[in-house]
């Protein structure tokens, strides 16, 4: 009886260590550079690849520093130079609810399918980007902060008070940013509470809708940021380890640059093919012009020369009459 308790109780031990270490390993550090630091428990650390990230953890990163996180097998993020990461939120219940709240910097996340009940966010003081399988940017300052999209969908929702508005959300899609500063979030929070007011009719309330809506709409993301953001992709390591959806999320966001690049490439060419046909159509004008100049050049000179021949014809003819005439 007392050996059977033992291997209960060792196997609850075991159990428990097993259930530990698995939400221990969601966060994993794959590959670091430059000045990078973990305030942990009261302790700052150095990082180490393998090392995984707890709940409150702070990952900061210096100037001309970087940090490659391994979310499971589900996803990459690339934490860049001169950002500030808070691991806010990892496990709630029996799943995944990973929240990295980006106090000041620029963050990347490439995530394939989660599985059913899981969740990836990115928050700052102003929005926060929850994503179901997506490549993504959240770019941060004390004064707000923007989601530039490049694959898939995100949905965006404000942050006020590091509480999340649930009132308002927004889809951003593919090659689409949103942006919100401290201001407009005071607004959107504004405009909620006088649309909760009894007083304010419908079509008043509908009409704060409205413009709520209008305040958090996505506009297309600049090419320079797309460019730039599929630069930053291409230096992200493809991890073996991840899920094949995340490799090929990676391949297709590079792959979509060098898409865009030969269509850049094509559209230049046409475009030079454009301007040397303009050209030549240019020159053979001029060149038809110069022979219609030419042309009436020596119609105008052959015709002078015409009527002076006459005149110098009629002229002698009058001479010569002149000479015939008998004198007295």
């Amino acid at each position: 009886m007392k050996k059977i308790i033992i291997l209960i109780i060792v196997s609850l031990v075991f159990s428990i260590s097993c259930i530990k270490e698995a939400k221990h390993n969601i966060l994993v550090i794959h590959s670091f550079f430059g000045n990078v630091t973990i305030h942990s428990n009261n302790s700052i650390q150095q990082p180490k690849v393998g090392d995984s990230l707890s709940l409150n953890d702070v990952l900061i990163t210096d100037k001309g520093s970087i940090v490659d996180l391994l979310y499971r097998d589900s996803g990459i993020i690339r934490i860049n130079e001169n950002t500030k990461v808070t691991v806010s939120s990892l496990i709630k219940g029996d799943a995944d609810d990973v929240v990295l709240d980006i106090d000041t910097g620029k963050t990347f996340a490439t995530l394939g399918k989660l599985k059913k009940g899981d969740n990836f966010a990115l928050k700052s003081k102003t929005v926060i980007a929850a994503v179901r399988g997506t490549s993504f940017r959240m770019v941060a300052s004390e004064k707000g902060a923007s989601v530039d999209v490049v694959t898939g969908k995100v949905k965006v929702q404000p942050v006020s008070n590091n509480t999340v508005v649930e009132d308002v959300e927004v889809i951003v899609e593919e090659n689409q940013t949103v942006a919100l500063d401290t201001k407009t979030v005071e607004t959107i929070v504004q405009k909620i509470e006088e649309k909760k007011s009894t007083a304010t009719e419908q079509d008043a309330q509908q009409k704060i809708v409205e413009e709520i809506k209008e305040t958090i709409k996505p506009i297309e993301t600049p090419k320079e940021t797309i460019k730039e953001i599929k630069q930053e992709v291409k230096d992200i390591p493809v991890v073996a380890t991840v899920h094949e959806e995340v490799k090929q999320e990676i391949s297709r966001v590079v792959e979509d640059d060098t898409k865009a690049k030969k269509r850049e490439e094509e559209t230049l060419k046409q475009e030079k093919e454009k301007a040397e046909k303009a050209m030549q159509l240019k020159l053979e004008k001029e060149r038809k012009a110069k022979m219609m100049a030419q042309k009436l050049q020596e119609e105008k000179r052959a015709k002078e020369k015409a009527e002076r021949e006459k005149a110098a014809k009629e002229q002698k003819i009058k001479e010569d009459r002149v000479k015939n005439i008998p004198t007295l």
